[in-house]
């Protein structure tokens, strides 16, 4: 297996390990995301990675989400909120049976809440993704939610990926009906693939006429889980150009106003039906059948599918943590309703410390996603690239919405699960925010690789290429994997010391490895020089008294603990070598102290430029949580534990591979809702 000279060093160090499946897609999504990168412009490293390895950025940096907001024109979203609240308070928002109604949609759509984003020369608002970010919480704040998930599908993965990828007249064609309020959805997984788009199975031949292409999505290539494709709806379809194709295309379409069956002068056939899922009930949400589907030329989207979609989601991830933060604070807002009507023992249940940690769990939760939300918006919009950033902030503000969920369950109890409770409501897509565009802890790996890949790239080169050599018989054909050294142990210098001593040497012979060893030593030195400083008082730092003083000693904190992961990642990398490639337990929990510190200073920044006083106590409570947890988890002094755990984890994973654990081998199986094929994947 070899990988383009471009290729990232995760991408490198797959195939070395010899997981050349895997080294394959790492690398193209890799070029899609650096593709998607350049189109945006972004010329500025981005924030993750520059506060772990530096330059630090400066604090109006980190407090620029939150000025931006203050800032942000609400007019144009208050008269969308005005026309959302109207139907809800009329009792016309949804349907008897819990869906978005068409009323809400008609009046949302003519206070311009469908095109809120969409240029004016086609219909829309022009307004800007930071005041798309506050329409969406208020919804979500105010029993609104699915309507929230609605528009931000709408103008984010949907309308934005024509207004950045189209043609002139796909935007003539497509953009005025999304404004007018016609649905537009991204038909990207399928029954058998999840969101990897380099998998997808669905696929364009050119029709035989020569006047377009036909669609083949049928069985487990339907599209799934399409959230806003309904009849007569606009879809964004992402499918192979070929069947065998390597290319990944994108075309825009308009759906049929109903089934097609092939016959009576058709010969193709469409169909669409709810997907079944619990979750985004009140939204259309389906499963899309095509075969031998028509395809005009013109509805081809000119560009790489995936790098659509990796353009495009960073505006979801905000808007998601948007919505996360007007879901916690409706939470709060009913928990904290109840606690202060609803006597308990010894008085109101809101004098009670336990469920005053509930509500104060929500409300840290839901200033926490804000602050995240509004910090990506700004840094997107400086040209700062969000690797890493978009992610955590996903994955940070969707753990904590379904966090604060199980909290407003405490408080409330069985009132929660109440049938007519908006808190009952949510939950379902709660639990599914982890999940969309990619489940949280895969992506705080993904993350995890973004703001470290410059440093490994640079710093662990030579022992990337040291152990792939070794891996090499006399003709430099890969070993078989079973003879492959995956890391270089104790044990392995007495098992294979002829290999180590050829490692060693060639180790000690790479300029790249006195660069690591030049490295190391040099922020050893620079890390004992600071050491003396840590006596300083946080007051008498300049760089921490701009924020209110019950903040400052969680934004010393974070600083210092981000600054300190420099040395856990290259621990984990001198510690787990190549087998680092299969080690995702150590890196998610890296990915998840990177997330718990980020989201600390950007509580503490977004809340300084304000200083609400309500607020400021709330963003105190919430880091000193933050905090408790980073301390508890153990990177460097917790490496043998961790490989005892994933000892554990590999024998207990091999026994379901294997259909041996006992547990659970006498109970039968449920048929999936949407069975897909198993393939045996090709030999390689």
């Amino acid at each position: 297996m070899t990988t383009s000279p471009k290729a990232s060093t995760a991408a490198q160090a797959l195939a070395a390990a010899g997981d050349a499946e895997s080294a394959r897609d790492v690398g193209a999504l890799d070029d899609a995301a650096e593709k998607a990168a350049q189109r945006l412009g972004a010329n500025k490293k981005g924030l993750v990675e520059r506060l772990i390895y530096g330059p630090l950025p400066e604090t109006t940096e980190l407090q620029s989400g939150a000025i931006g907001a203050s800032r942000a024109d609400r007019a144009a979203g208050e008269v969308v909120m005005a026309a959302a609240m109207h139907a809800l308070e009329q009792g016309v928002a949804f349907t008897a049976d819990g869906k978005l109604s068409s009323t809400l949609r008609q009046q949302v759509a003519a206070a311009g809440g469908y095109g809120f984003t969409v240029p004016e020369a086609f219909g829309g608002k022009s307004c800007e993704y930071m005041q798309l970010a506050l329409v969406e919480e208020e919804m979500a704040a105010n029993g609104l939610g699915p309507l929230a998930v609605e528009i931000s599908g709408e103008l984010t993965i949907g309308a934005g990926s024509l207004i950045a990828y189209g043609t002139e007249d796909q935007k003539r064609t497509f953009l005025p009906l999304v404004a007018d309020g016609q649905l537009m959805a991204f038909g990207l997984t399928e029954v058998g693939i999840g969101v990897n788009a380099k998998k997808v199975r669905a696929y364009v031949e050119p029709d035989p006429s020569g006047s377009g292409f036909r669609l083949f999505a049928q069985g487990d290539r339907n599209k799934l889980w399409i959230t806003n494709a309904t009849h007569g709806s606009i879809v964004g379809i992402v499918c192979r150009v070929g069947k065998e194709g390597k290319k990944v295309g994108l075309f825009v379409t308009k759906l049929p106003d109903a089934n097609i069956v092939r016959g009576e002068g058709k010969d193709y056939e469409f169909w669409c039906q709810p997907s079944n899922t619990g979750a985004f009930t009140a939204n259309y949400n389906s499963r899309l059948h095509f075969d031998n589907y028509p395809l005009k030329a013109n509805e081809e989207i000119q560009a790489d599918g995936v790098e659509v979609l990796f353009y495009c989601l960073r505006m979801g991830r905000c808007m998601l943590a948007a919505m996360a933060s007007g879901y916690q604070r409706m939470f709060a807002t009913d928990a904290t309703a109840y606690a202060r009507s609803r006597e308990g023992v010894g008085g109101l249940v809101i004098k009670h410390e336990l469920p005053r940690q509930h509500i104060g769990r929500m409300l840290g939760g839901a200033l926490m996603s804000r602050a995240l939300s509004h910090l990506s918006l700004r840094q997107d919009k400086d040209g700062v690239d969000l690797a890493g950033l978009r992610d955590l902030t996903k994955s940070a503000a969707a753990t904590s919405a379904l966090d604060s969920q199980i909290a407003c369950e405490r408080v409330l109890g069985g009132r929660s699960f109440d049938t007519g409770s908006r808190v009952h409501d949510a939950r379902h897509n709660m639990h599914v925010f982890g999940v969309v565009e990619g489940e949280d802890d895969l992506i705080l790996m993904g993350m995890v690789k973004d703001v470290t890949d410059t440093f490994t790239s640079k710093y662990m080169a030579g022992m990337l290429g040291v152990l792939q050599s070794i891996n090499m018989d006399r003709n430099g054909k890969p070993l078989p994997r079973a003879e492959r050294i995956l890391r270089i142990r104790p044990a392995t210098i007495f098992g294979k010391p002829g290999k180590v001593l050829t490692a060693t040497r060639r180790l000690l012979t790479n300029p790249s490895f006195w660069q690591l060893t030049g490295w190391i030593l040099g922020q050893s030195v620079a890390e004992l020089v600071r050491t003396p400083f840590r006596l300083v008082p946080t007051g008498m730092i300049p760089r921490y008294q701009l924020l209110p003083a019950e903040l400052r000693r969680y934004a010393r904190f974070a600083e210092r603990r981000l600054r300190q992961l420099r040395f856990a990642n290259l621990g984990l990398n001198l510690h787990f070598q190549l087998e680092l490639t299969r080690a995702q337990i150590p890196l998610q929990r890296l990915g998840k102290s990177i997330e718990l510190l980020v989201s600390m200073l950007a509580l503490c920044h977004h809340t300084s430029s304000n200083r609400d006083p309500s607020q400021i106590k709330i963003a105190a409570l919430h880091c000193e949580q933050l905090m408790t947890r980073v301390k508890g988890m153990r990177l460097l002094t917790g490496l043998w534990e961790m490989d005892r755990l994933r000892k554990h984890v590999a024998a207990v994973g091999d026994d379901i591979e294997k259909g041996q654990s006992t547990l659970i081998n006498d109970v039968k199986p449920e048929a999936f809702a949407h069975p897909f094929e198993i393939r045996e994947r090709k030999k390689r």
